[in-house]
Order: C-alpha cells, then structure tokens, then sequence
C-alpha cells in the first residue's frame, strides 16, 4: 500500500512540475507579444523567479509526504 502511494505522490509532482513548466512558456510568450523593451526583462525575471517558488514548493511538500511513509530504522 505505501508503494502505491509513494508512486501516486510522486506522480502527482512530476504532473505538478509540468504545469508548471507549462504555465511560465505560456506566461513568458504572453508577455513577449505584449510587452516591449526593459520592462520585458523584469517581467520575464518575475515569472521565472514565481515558478522556481512554486516548483520547489511542490518538492518539498512532496518530499515531506514521501518522507512521512519511509519504514523507520529499527523494524525490519
């Protein structure tokens, strides 16, 4: 059963960080048609810094879930 819902949890990150990844494209594109000049480079700065946020938020949760359902070290 913990193996099936360690594999379930990781899944669900990797889905996560693809939306992600997904998302900041879309963003980035977005503001290119749009917007011009220097202010193009802080916006694009912005969503890359919100998606490192977002992405590393979702490796540590993740990561706690995974580590909560490890097998503790004295049983066998």
């Amino acid at each position: 059963m913990k193996q099936k819902l360690k594999a379930f949890i990781i899944t669900a990150m990797a889905l996560l960080v693809s939306l992600i990844a997904i998302y900041a494209f879309r963003r980035v594109s977005h503001a290119v048609e749009v917007i011009r000049g220097p202010e193009l480079l802080w916006r694009c700065f912005a969503i890359w810094i919100k998606c490192i946020i977002l992405t590393q938020t979702v490796l540590v949760v993740g990561g706690l879930f995974v580590f909560m359902l490890r097998k503790p070290k004295g049983t066998t």
